[in-house]
């Protein structure tokens, strides 16, 4: 529904005049102002997105609900499609609406009302003529404390404060987001200084934040901001930016008193008028310090003069200060557990034990940040699956069952050899080692994983009733330089690893299905087995030097193998000979390697690879021959 009156431009707004949208929920503390700008979209929901106006009290608002324009007097709201339920306007239903200066709609339980600030009605702190002048008005005073300074304060009422710090971090613990754990504390906050008219908690990004003197950098948007007020709270709230800018660069707690006298006095010496919104007397900020909270401040103001006396002492100020103090350091604290057992969780999602330990002493907010090292990369694949597939067609449930079993065996081989897991895909996961744990010997790691999880497959694959069953397993190792570490978005992220050795890898586990065999490597990965295995390690096959299609560098094919007591169906004798076979065909020496491979069981897979390749040219190396297959397909 769109009226004709909600079409027409707004009237009423004057010049410097500012809008607002003020939004009103069912409960006392649900209380938003959300400034509207000239054609700047606006998201509205329930969940907390970057740029999103969140509502998180009312459940009758989806994760993503409208979008709101203020544009040429009037604001538009779109419902999304994803919105559940529509606009109430002017008691009717629609999904669609222009609201005019002074018309309010409703979103759930939630109202939302347009309304006009004009620019004069601010606190006289927060004229840029008063902040970058050099008049004093008498009465004023502006103090920073650090937290040692309040050590002799007493608390104004020591025994209700106790009992609401004592509250808190239940109430932290309880705070899914940003937002919630911003309106939990202006809450609290209320309750317990009885004479502050308002509070705000807000998070600046401190880079773009002006300095304490800098007048001329235009001041930044918060990257979040709660604000609360007592319901008898009439005027606009807007906290003071020279109190935070000067709080959260010197790390201090400020309180600033300032005296109704002073205002007249002022008013007439900048020759401008100036109001102080609903006569806010006293203001204080104190920065949440800590290495999770930068940024964060808590800022709360009240009525303070009487006739130009001040009723609330400097006595109850400065035990506010100290009780504000006293909250910050317990959100500190807090957040600080929450970040390192957030972070612990992460990293136990992807790494072993032994290397988080290695890291306990760097859990610092970079310690999961991209690099670029040396890395081993492997990726390991499922085989058998379709067939399996195929048949628990209807009993899809047992089919999962056994990829879960399949998965837990991969990552299992990988965390125990202190690997990172880097991503699943369907039957398929991919760890790697190098990071952020450099290791003194490469690939070998890896390698070890790889014949730990060849072992188990073959091992369950043979059991009767085993989820693994029917299955086998292709694994691919490359060693080369890429980028690793946490990557993806502010909403989202995970621990990846980035640069061609991936791919690289990749290649290499799919070729395990035409050289018919469970593990190949490159050459990089090959010279650590050379150097560092022993026989009853595992054991080096050289398959050939292939071109794998889309890419233009030849690499040098490896299979890697347990023990011969472990694996019997290869012997030494069979490596031996797959060895000169390997130089023949790169040396062009077709006719010799053809009758070694002769000499090689017909089941062998690398056998009937090879003679399917020279079958191509007729058993003869083309005239151009560089030593290399060029394979057909990834």
């Amino acid at each position: 529904m769109n009226s004709d009156r909600s079409m027409e431009p707004s009237q009423g707004l004057n010049s410097g005049d500012s809008v607002q949208l003020r939004i009103i929920g069912r409960d006392p503390s649900h209380r938003l102002q959300q400034p509207l700008h000239e054609g700047q979209v606006l998201r509205l929901g329930r969940i907390d997105h970057a740029g999103q106006l969140v509502i998180p009290w009312d459940l009758a608002i989806s994760r993503e609900h409208a979008d709101l324009c203020w544009k040429n007097g009037r604001l538009r709201v779109t419902c999304l499609p994803s919105a559940r339920h529509p606009i109430i306007y002017q008691h009717e239903t629609t999904r669609e609406v222009f609201v005019s200066l002074d018309e309010s709609f409703m979103l759930g339980s939630t109202r939302f009302q347009v309304v006009s600030v004009r620019s004069q009605a601010v606190s006289i702190l927060d004229t840029e003529e008063y902040q970058t002048s050099d008049i004093q008005p008498p009465g004023q005073g502006k103090h920073t404390y650090t937290p040692n300074d309040l050590q002799q304060v007493a608390f104004h009422n020591a025994e209700q404060q106790l009992e609401f710090l004592s509250q808190l971090p239940g109430r932290i613990s309880a705070s899914q987001s940003d937002i919630e754990l911003g309106q939990t504390v202006c809450s609290l906050l209320l309750d317990a200084i009885p004479h502050a008219a308002a509070v705000a908690v807000a998070h600046y990004d401190l880079a773009t934040l002006p300095g304490v003197q800098d007048s001329q950098t235009e001041f930044p948007q918060p990257v979040t901001m709660r604000v609360q007020t007592r319901n008898n709270f009439r005027s606009t709230f807007r906290p003071s930016r020279s109190i935070i800018t000067k709080s959260l660069r010197e790390q201090k707690s400020v309180l600033y008193v300032w005296a109704r006298e002073a205002l007249v006095w002022a008013r007439e010496a900048l020759t401008a008028e100036f109001t102080i919104s609903e006569g806010l007397d006293w203001a204080l900020c104190t920065p949440i310090r800590g290495e999770s909270c930068e940024g964060w401040c808590m800022y709360v103001s009240g009525k303070g003069s009487r006739k130009g006396g001040l009723y609330v002492s400097e006595k109850e100020l400065l035990a506010d200060v100290r009780f504000t103090e006293l909250v910050a350091q317990f959100i500190g604290s807090m957040r600080h557990v929450q970040s390192l057992q957030e972070q612990k969780t992460k990293l136990n999602s992807f790494f072993s034990p032994k290397v988080i330990d290695s890291l306990k002493t760097g859990m610092g907010a970079d310690v999961l940040a991209p690099a670029e090292r040396n890395i081993t990369v492997l990726f390991c694949d499922v085989r058998g699956f379709s067939r399996k597939a195929e048949r628990l067609q209807d009993n899809l449930f047992s089919l999962l069952d056994s990829v879960r079993a399949a998965l837990s065996v991969m990552v299992d081989g990988i965390l125990d050899r202190d690997g990172a897991i880097a991503d699943f895909q369907g039957d398929a996961a991919m760890g790697f080692w190098g990071w952020p744990v450099a290791l003194e010997y490469g690939p070998i790691p890896a390698c070890r994983a790889a014949i730990a999880i060849q072992h188990e497959f073959r091992k369950q694959s043979t059991e009767p009733g085993s989820l693994l069953e029917g299955f086998s397993v292709g694994i691919g190792i490359a060693h080369g330089r890429a980028i690793a570490g946490q990557i993806g978005t502010r909403q989202q992220s995970k621990i990846g690893v980035f640069g061609p050795v991936v791919n690289q890898c990749a290649r290499l586990e799919s070729m395990t299905k035409q050289f018919g065999v469970s593990i190949c490597i490159d050459s990089a990965t090959a010279e650590f087995v050379d150097r560092y295995f022993s026989t009853t390690d595992g054991r080096l096959r050289p398959l050939a030097k292939v071109r794998p299609q889309g890419m233009e560098n030849p690499i040098d094919v490896y299979n890697l193998l347990p023990p011969e007591s472990d694996f019997p169906e290869v012997s030494e004798e069979m490596i031996i000979a797959q060895e000169s076979v390997f130089k023949d065909v790169v040396n062009g020496h077709w006719t010799a390697a053809i009758a070694t491979l002769e000499k090689l069981p017909d089941a062998d897979g690398p056998k009937q690879c090879l003679l399917r390749q020279m079958a191509k040219s007729d058993y003869s190396p083309p005239v151009d021959w560089d030593g290399t297959f060029a394979l057909e397909g990834k």
